[in-house]
């Protein structure tokens, strides 16, 4: 019996998770890859009893207690056990079985949501709904021979080449429609019954639209943003019209929930509203560095083991850390990528604990084991997908990242505050400074604004600071004289002390704040940091 190394890959991933104009849109993306991805390794077992899962080793969805948690990456490889001319049989078979566990969902929730049609009009919907989903999936396999003349390593890096090349290959099949597109992803057209006309006007397209939507269960029927059962569930408002992918993400709570019996393993995801009790919330996303570096060097006994170690930091440790703080919510972790929906007050330590955790031996990979961190402020009315948007640039911002001290590339925190005036503050920073961490020497000047400053010193600071900067327009100034800004700084916190209160280590501070300005890029960065730090204090947000 001849072995295979096999890489199989579902998507496409950022489209399918950042169509969302809810949390439970988003959650619901990240699930269901997950869940397609668990589907494909659960049947290629069944083709082959014997094959190896390296990567990821388990096919487990999720953790103890935390199975609404999309655990699995959108990918996995493992050694099969099949002779040449059954392999490529056995990973189509594989293939199919995976697209029809994404059928089955789409399929669902058009009897779901339409179930007063005839099962003749909700067929004509499902065949639309399939259509889409059809043009949409990007699976793709490759299958390399695994012998032993050559190293796992060779192996891998020539299969993962060869996967490479076919996902640049990629074929894009074309579509002719003329109705309206879905209220979400703006990709695909909305599911109608009726035909559309290329000379229909938009009010005859709307009108069409509505006959079918306004079918829709009573169920899913939503006014308004402000309505409760809105915000508590996955309901479909008024005027909002959906195809086939996106019906399937919107209905993929109520069918996680049936499949698995109970609402106790499904929480209702929270809506930005419920997350936390201030106007403002933050967005974490964090990826681990140089895991490409680790993966394409080992044998297939520390592939898998970095494997097994990820899976554990996943589906345990960062369940724990998130969803331990009241109204935090995990979206996803698979392997070194999280994305959490976090209160404002918790998101700096939860930041924290998940950053130092990926790099304990006992919870995660090893010491040596970094990651980038973007770390996003915003308020509940902007729309999600911009937050989202700019949160991915922050953790570009983080692993483009290099220590001005040091010199050491990534392993950076990048912060960011959008208020509701379009105002935006942010920065980078490294998780530690000489031998001091990071976060601590936040925390410390968040606990100095809440208990003893007044809450005009970073207004004073700033009016203080600029005219020290040299005024030649650089994109990036920094000041170059520590003792003047020792001077400064020492002088405006004795100043905006609060009346009764007293510093207790006054020069303790003062070096805190010199050291988060000698890791900036620009001066002007560290003034941001302050503007940023406010957001954290009981005052700021409300």
């Amino acid at each position: 019996m001849q072995k295979y190394l096999v890489i199989f890959t579902v998507g496409p991933v950022q489209s399918f998770i950042a169509a969302a104009r809810k949390t439970e849109d988003f959650w619901s993306g990240s699930y269901i890859l997950s869940h397609m991805v668990a589907k494909a390794m659960e049947y290629l077992q069944t083709l082959d009893p014997d094959c190896e899962f390296v990567y990821p080793k388990r096919i487990k969805e999720t953790g103890n207690g935390y199975r609404h948690v999309a655990s699995l990456p959108n990918r996995f490889t493992a050694v099969v056990h099949k002779n040449g001319q059954d392999i490529g049989e056995v990973m189509q078979k594989t293939e199919q079985h995976t697209r029809e566990a994404f059928f089955h969902l789409c399929q669902y929730a058009v009897d779901r949501v339409f179930d007063s049609l005839s099962q003749n009009d909700r067929d004509v919907l499902k065949k639309k709904a399939i259509r889409q989903a059809e043009n949409y999936l990007e699976i793709y396999w490759v299958a390399e021979p695994y012998g032993d003349s050559e190293s796992f390593t060779v192996i891998r890096n020539r299969a993962e080449e060869r996967l490479g090349a076919m996902k640049n290959d990629k074929r894009f099949s074309g579509t002719v429609h003329f109705g309206l597109t879905c209220s979400v992803c703006k990709e695909h057209e909305a599911l109608c019954l009726s035909e559309m006309d290329k000379n229909d006007r938009y009010g005859d397209l709307k009108r069409k639209m509505n006959e079918t939507w306004n079918r829709r269960s009573s169920h899913y029927k939503s006014k308004n943003d402000e309505d409760e059962t809105y915000n508590k569930s996955g309901r479909i408002k008024d005027n909002e019209f959906l195809c086939g992918i996106c019906l399937a993400k919107r209905t993929a709570w109520d069918y996680f929930t049936e499949q698995n019996k109970s609402v106790a393993f499904f929480p209702r995801f929270k809506s930005v509203v419920e997350i936390g009790n201030r106007s403002y919330y933050a967005i974490l996303l964090m990826d681990g560095d140089r895991m490409g570096e680790r993966f394409s060097r080992g044998t297939k006994e520390v592939y898998g083991q970095i494997s097994e170690r990820l899976a554990h930091f996943s589906r345990e440790e960062v369940p724990e850390i998130v969803e331990s703080v009241r109204d935090a919510r995990l979206v996803y972790a698979g392997g070194d990528d999280v994305l959490a929906f976090l209160p404002v007050d918790a998101a700096l330590s939860i930041a924290h604990k998940l950053r130092f955790t990926f790099s304990d031996p006992k919870k995660g990979l090893d010491e040596k084991a970094t990651a980038c961190v973007g770390l996003i402020i915003g308020h509940k009315k902007t729309p999600l997908q911009g937050l989202l948007r700019a949160v991915r640039h922050l953790e570009n911002l983080a692993k483009a990242y290099k220590n001005p001290v040091t010199g050491m590339e990534k392993n950076a925190l990048a912060l960011a505050v959008h208020t509701r005036s379009g105002e935006i503050s942010q920065t980078v920073l490294p998780w530690e400074i000489e031998s001091s961490d990071t976060i601590s020497l936040m925390l410390d000047f968040i606990g100095l604004l809440n208990e003893k400053l007044s809450n005009n010193f970073i207004f004073n600071f700033m009016e203080a600071f600029r005219p020290l900067l040299h005024q030649d327009n650089e994109k990036y100034q920094k000041l170059r004289d520590r003792d003047m800004l020792k001077i400064e700084l020492r002088r405006l916190l004795q100043r905006s002390v609060k009346e009764g209160k007293k510093i207790e280590g006054l020069d303790n501070h003062v070096e805190g704040l010199l050291k988060l300005h000698d890791a900036m890029r620009a001066s002007q960065d560290f003034l941001h940091l302050l503007k940023i730090l406010t957001f954290f204090t009981r005052s700021e947000g409300e």
